[in-house]
């Protein structure tokens, strides 16, 4: 074989070898890109999964004595009920075997008929017998360890007991309903109706150690009332009547307590009151099955009002029983035909129906971390239940429109991921994060466009290569800043500046560019065969000379200008006049910072697209007699336009996922506002603020991966709209 065969094979073989290394190379890429949408997916779809239960173990009972009350550690491994006969049964759930019993002294023929828990003290239960009396006990479950084996064990105490009848020994004054809670101060409530709908209240003061107690019943318009509840703060007592109406009763105040208000919230008798955690949401059950939510708004006349809020979905009997979760916003509500309804307040959904048997439900509980769920029936069978609802507050609903959230008075879009306590409502919306977004890129895009395409056009087509060799290279490096020194300048330093020459940069904004034109307009004047003979610094030392000279006259008539038009202070007259706040982190500070990241990318690439229009275009152009910037407007940018829009849409790409700069410019607030002298919060910077508090598999961190998927599409999108049109460009100027 000749050595030119053996050239020959050897240039083929290469040329294989680099054809599949490329290929290889270019399949690696989409397969990383496939796989990293596949992982955000992955990460995001759990947020949307539906409720679910399922029963996890049936706990035997005595079928001759009826249970009150039922509860679970919160591992779920040791169940206790109480029966009527004031036993305390414990029950080992892992090893499925009675753990031993503890007794309510109760006197002769004396039996259980009522108990409700605590809402903010963990344990604590009040016991209401047939004779009238009320026991408080208190049920604590304790963690040991032996030998790094977890064992329950649990307490149980007597605290104190009382008698509701008084001297009053008519047993005809049985109780129906009972709320019971405990302040973070130590004052103790009871309120209960008798079956002659009448209201009593017991407060135990614990600054003065001693008992108050009130009739209410004179205090609301007709007799009949059939539900009442205690807020979780222990501010209002609400109760309900058999016409719909609510009452709502001021007992902030132990010792002075005032009926606060009335008013109809609904046209059928109100069988079940309950409010949810941090006290602020009602939830309302009626006779015909209907469940709504209320809370307090600011009305007209500026003072707290309930409000209707949000419906749920009915039962087809009335709602015999309303349970509030201790964790979130979720709350069972139990029909008297025994269904079972899992519903969620912010999102105003129903997540999930379910029936344990056919039987009458007689009570009903969640776990203490809110993963299960247990029901007693009226044949006591008694069962717990595992719920897997691990974000119910996220839906498409909440993440894009507007919801409104407690303490708002209407609905509104609102970032609000934590607060500072365990109550506190988590708002989830989008919308202010994409808003934010898209404000830092418009105002950075503002700022980037013109000075990027300009200087490009400057550098490929009007000044000298000696030029041409020191600016271009200049940018380029500027390309290498790290966004974090860019960030940390403009949080630091051209904040406060831009804070301190406020009306010099709106003047220097607003008149600098016509001053410039100005005078580039006489200059223009001077005839072309003189320009000719000018070397190539004079333009550019003219327009230096012509930027300082604008500069000083905009300087010192700026302050003047200032107490003329605005009374000496922009900055207050914009607060005072237009209801406008300046905040020193705001968008303007972005858009400049921001703005300087960009300029290199749509520089660069509209530099060399420029560059690349072959020279005979405009030199024919120049030979059939336009001049430089008619064969520039005419000729080269229609021929560059494809490689433009690349420059600009892969600069608004940049801009869009810019982290760092937006993170330590702005003020981080999710707001919506389009004033420029207001900061924002963008996708990315919420990422990178957000993602330390964000525990492993919790709602905030999946809605962080589902920011970054959005991010990632938002950023895919564009390219590809670059490209397509780019190349649609490209194809329609190639006859040239």
């Amino acid at each position: 074989m000749s050595d030119k065969n053996k050239f020959r094979k050897k240039i083929e073989r290469n040329n294989k070898i680099a054809a599949s290394v490329i290929s290889i190379s270019g399949y690696g890429v989409i397969l990383s890109i496939v796989a990293l949408f596949a992982f955000l997916l992955y990460e995001t779809i759990p947020l949307f999964y539906s409720a679910s239960v399922t029963k996890t173990v049936s706990v035997p009972s005595n079928k001759n004595s009826k249970i009150i009350f039922g509860d679970i550690d919160s591992y779920k491994e040791l169940f206790y009920s109480i029966n009527e006969k004031g036993i305390v049964s414990y029950y080992n759930v892992k090893e499925k075997i009675n753990s031993g019993n503890d007794t309510i002294p109760l006197l002769d023929n004396e039996k259980i008929i009522l108990s409700e828990k605590s809402t903010t003290s963990i344990g604590r239960i009040a016991i209401v017998t047939d004779m009238g009396r009320i026991i408080n006990i208190k049920i604590g479950m304790r963690s040991d360890f032996v030998k790094d084996k977890r064992n329950i064990v649990p307490t149980f105490e007597i605290e104190n007991n009382f008698n509701i009848y008084g001297s009053n020994k008519d047993s005809s004054f049985g109780i129906s309903n009972l709320s019971y809670d405990i302040s973070s101060d130590g004052n103790k409530f009871w309120s209960w109706l008798d079956n002659k709908g009448n209201l009593y209240l017991k407060i135990f003061n614990s600054d003065s150690e001693q008992f108050l107690d009130y009739n209410l019943s004179k205090q609301t318009s007709t007799f009949g009332l059939t539900a009442l509840i205690i807020d979780t703060e222990n501010e209002l007592l609400i109760v309900g009547n058999n016409s719909g109406e609510l009452f709502s009763f001021d007992i902030s105040d132990p010792e002075d307590v005032t009926l606060k208000g009335n008013w109809k919230s609904s046209n059928n008798k109100i069988t079940k009151l309950a409010f949810l955690i941090g006290g602020n949401t009602l939830i309302v059950g009626d006779s015909k099955g209907e469940v709504e939510s209320w809370f307090q708004t600011r009305g007209e006349d500026n003072q707290l009002h309930f409000s209707p809020i949000n419906k749920f979905k009915k039962h087809n009997s009335a709602v015999a029983q309303i349970i509030a979760s201790p964790r979130n916003r979720s709350f069972l509500t139990i029909g008297e035909n025994s269904s079972v309804h899992l519903n969620f307040s912010t999102t105003s959904t129903t997540e999930l129906e379910f029936k344990m048997n056919d039987h009458s439900i007689v009570y009903g509980t969640f776990t203490p971390k809110s993963d299960g769920i247990i029901l007693v029936d009226n044949k006591n069978n008694l069962g717990v239940f595992n719920l897997d609802d691990k974000h119910p507050d996220v839906t498409l609903n909440t993440l894009f429109n507007k919801v409104q959230y407690e303490g708002y008075n209407e609905p509104e879009f609102v970032w609000q991921s934590t607060g500072g306590s365990d109550s506190f409502e988590s708002k989830f919306s989008l919308i202010p994060l994409i808003f934010g977004t898209l404000k830092g890129t418009f105002f950075a895009m503002l700022f980037s466009i013109p000075i990027a395409l300009l200087g490009a056009i400057f550098v490929s087509q009007f000044s000298s290569k000696k030029l041409a060799k020191i600016v271009k290279p200049t940018i380029e490096i500027m390309a290498a800043l790290p966004s974090v020194v860019i960030g940390f300048l403009a949080g630091l330093f051209f904040s406060s500046l831009f804070e301190q020459n406020l009306m010099l940069i709106f003047s220097l904004s607003l008149f600098g560019p016509l001053l410039m034109i100005l005078g580039i307009s006489f200059f223009g004047f001077i005839p072309e065969r003189i320009r000719r003979n000018y070397p190539s610094w004079v333009d550019i030392a003219f327009v230096f000379v012509l930027m300082c000279l604008v500069y000083i006259i905009v300087s010192t008539t700026v302050y003047p200008l200032e107490h003329l038009f605005f009374n000496g202070n922009l900055k207050q007259w914009l607060y005072s006049s237009l209801s406008v706040t300046y905040d020193q982190r705001n968008s303007m500070v972005v858009g400049f910072a921001l703005g300087f990241a960009v300029i290199p990318i749509i520089f660069t690439i509209t530099e060399d697209a420029l560059s690349n229009v072959p020279k005979s275009l405009s030199s024919a152009s120049l030979a059939l007699g336009a001049s430089k910037w008619q064969t520039v407007k005419k000729v080269v940018l229609p021929a560059a336009a494809g490689g433009i829009f690349a420059a600009v849409m892969l600069g608004l790409g940049r801009a869009i996922g810019e982290t760092m700069i937006v993170l330590m410019a702005t003020g981080n607030t999710p707001i919506l506002d389009l004033s420029p002298f207001n900061g924002f919060r963008a996708l990315s910077a919420n990422i990178a603020v957000e993602i330390p508090e964000a525990p492993v598999d919790g709602t905030l961190y999946r809605i962080l991966f589902f920011t970054s998927l959005l991010l990632l599409t938002f950023t895919f999108i564009i390219n590809t709209i670059a490209t397509f049109i780019g190349d649609k460009l490209r194809k329609k100027y190639a006859r040239f």
